[in-house]
């Protein structure tokens, strides 16, 4: 088991990629600790966990509080005694990013990162090290669509991302991103109600031929904390299915 009696923080992982990495490592022997500001998707991971003989405990934290951020990390730590692992995978509604809310996706996501990595590291640095995974976004990389703000806000966590590795390598904690292409989780629904053929409509962007699969981010997830990523961080991994490799559709 790769992480074996480690201690994981997975926030926003109620539903889609986050419950995903939640379960995956527990599967791998960590204690993980969901967090998600509804507390019934939040507490249903935790029962896929435990009903498998799985330890996972729920706490309600709105990550774009610094506040409620250092308490989910001070519970996290009251239970457990330390965090060895943190995944910030935290977004606002999908209404908030289709509508370009600026303060919701920059709150959540890019605030949010900051707010529990900050909370997190002194733990960490008692502990000797750790590891930090930010879920940022192919949007970040390239100009999709009009959702201007979420694609800032995943933008400005890649860059975060890179500036507190640099910082805390000193520290032996490992900080990574993931920038994962289009996954089909529950955030797509409220697109799919208004063009039910949208997922179908995007897959032939895709070289590989499909989109992804929560599990597919969750698997990358696993590698960036387990220690066969002892030697990587402030990296971008692109987990995208070719999408930004080039347009494999272009004619020649």
């Amino acid at each position: 088991m790769r992480l074996k009696d480690k201690v994981a923080i997975v926030t926003g992982a109620g539903r889609g990629i986050g419950r995903a990495i939640a379960i995956r490592f527990a599967e791998e022997g960590a204690k993980v600790v969901v967090d998600d500001v509804n507390d019934d998707i939040g507490k249903a991971t935790v029962s896929d966990i435990t009903d498998v003989g799985g330890e996972a405990l729920f706490i309600n934290a709105d990550v774009s509080d610094a506040t409620d951020a250092e308490r989910l990390i001070a519970q996290s730590v009251d239970v457990y005694g330390t965090v060895d692992i943190l995944v910030n995978n935290a977004i606002c509604s999908t209404e908030d990013v289709l509508n370009n809310n600026w303060e919701a996706n920059l709150s959540v996501a890019l605030q949010g990162t900051s707010h529990c990595s900050n909370a997190v590291i002194p733990i960490m640095q008692k502990g000797g090290g750790g590891s930090i995974v930010n879920i940022a976004s192919v949007n970040g990389l390239i100009g999709l669509q009009g959702i201007h703000a979420y694609s800032a806000a995943k933008g400005g966590v890649i860059a975060l991302t890179r500036s507190m590795a640099v910082v805390h390598g000193k520290d032996n904690i490992r900080i990574n991103c993931i920038c994962p292409g289009t996954v089909q989780t529950e955030v797509w629904e409220p697109m799919i109600e208004r063009n039910p053929q949208i997922l179908d409509e995007i897959t032939p962007w895709y070289p590989l031929g499909r989109i992804g699969k929560p599990v597919d981010i969750a698997n990358a997830a696993l590698f960036l904390a387990s220690d066969e990523a002892s030697f990587a961080t402030g990296a971008v991994f692109v987990i995208d299915g070719g999408l930004t490799a080039g347009n494999h559709q272009f004619p020649i």
